[in-house]
């Protein structure tokens, strides 16, 4: 397995190159690439990162946009709208390329007018996400739809019709942990239902409160119980990446993050 970090865990604090760094002080070799904003897609940007990522030794293993800039508009009928966030798109992956990444974490549609029953068109997802894996194999870049409470990939069984719909070979996907509980399900519950083509998998804990609902936390920090985590991983045969993905005001200090994810290696490295 891959054992990684993304850059997502010291945002907003410092900027993308600066993680970078930061994680190099702590030995990080594989990392996520969350880019924070849209000049970030800039190819003098990814040339830096690039500079960064070489001197400090590091693999890029996934890139992952602000998804609510474009990725919506991905999906548009209004044909303007979607070639701007074509564009937009195509910039994020020539970046991710240029960064050596091999999958990009995509979260697609927001699910913002809340109805009791979220009715989807899987037909013409499938359509349109054929188009956009089909993209990304140009950059040689996986396309992995990750669940999002607010998203369209809400519950397990997206994944499942999804994938029997498309023809591409180039849609996977990312399951979020605390976006899974965030939902009302088990994160379990996503795994076989990814019919394979799990790709990434973003790890923390979490803790339900009765007042604030579901807290994300540090792994092993909460109530996610890894034991069987980590048993239904192996009935898989879960082989691909895990990275470590936490909100930066989850760790009180850099030498707690970077302990945790020595933890996190070690525990499903066993």
């Amino acid at each position: 397995m891959i054992f990684g970090m993304s850059t997502a865990c010291f945002f907003p604090n410092i900027y993308t190159e600066s993680a970078i760094d930061k994680m190099g002080e702590m030995n990080v070799e594989n990392i996520e690439i969350f880019f924070s904003c849209l000049s970030e897609y800039k190819k003098s940007f990814a040339k830096d990162l690039k500079k960064r990522i070489q001197n400090n030794g590091m693999n890029v293993y996934s890139i992952h946009p602000l998804s609510l800039q474009f990725e919506p508009q991905l999906f548009s009928s209004h044909k303007r709208a979607q070639q701007d966030s074509l564009d937009i798109y195509r910039q994020v992956l020539e970046s991710g390329a240029k960064l050596g990444a091999k999958v990009y974490v995509f979260h697609g549609p927001a699910h913002v007018k809340r109805a009791k029953t979220l009715k989807l068109n899987y037909s013409f997802i499938a359509e349109t996400a054929d188009y956009l894996a089909e993209i990304a194999k140009e950059y040689s870049i996986k396309l992995a739809w990750e669940n999002v409470h607010w998203c369209w990939y809400v519950a397990p069984d997206f994944a499942k019709k999804i994938s029997g719909l498309v023809n591409t070979d180039n849609l996977y996907f990312t399951l979020d942990i605390k976006q899974a509980v965030q939902a009302g399900y088990d994160p379990v519950n996503f795994l076989e239902m990814t019919n394979g083509r799990l790709s990434n998998i973003h790890m923390c804990d979490y803790e339900i409160d009765e007042q604030d609902g579901v807290c994300p936390r540090l792994p092993f920090k909460g109530e996610m119980g890894f034991e069987r985590f980590k048993k239904a991983l192996e009935n898989i045969n879960y082989q691909n990446a895990m990275m470590l993905e936490v909100y930066s005001y989850n760790y009180k200090d850099y030498e707690e993050l970077s302990d945790n994810f020595l933890k996190m290696k070690s525990f499903f490295n066993k």
